[in-house]
């Protein structure tokens, strides 16, 4: 039994309800600390909330996600380079 498979038992509109709430603090975060990149985020919890509404498949959101994530991520150090520079 792979891991985590109890999950499927439980309500997708508990999984919709975290996305939304992942949504916001991305919201938040991008508008409250001035950094743009928090706007992938919130376009990767878009594409979750996609998946949800039967516009994509699960592992089409998960490959859209982590790949915004990382660019997040690649940005953020790029820029932490630049200034440390």
């Amino acid at each position: 039994m792979p891991l985590g498979t109890f999950l499927d038992s439980m309500p997708a509109l508990l999984f919709v309800a975290a996305h939304v709430l992942f949504l916001g603090v991305a919201i938040w975060a991008a508008r409250s600390a001035a950094a743009p990149l928090f706007w992938l985020y919130a376009a990767s919890q878009l594409i979750f909330l996609g998946f949800f509404g039967g516009v994509i498949t699960m592992k089409m959101a998960v490959l859209i996600e982590q790949t915004l994530i990382v660019i997040m991520v690649a940005m953020m150090t790029m820029k932490s380079a630049v200034r440390g520079s």
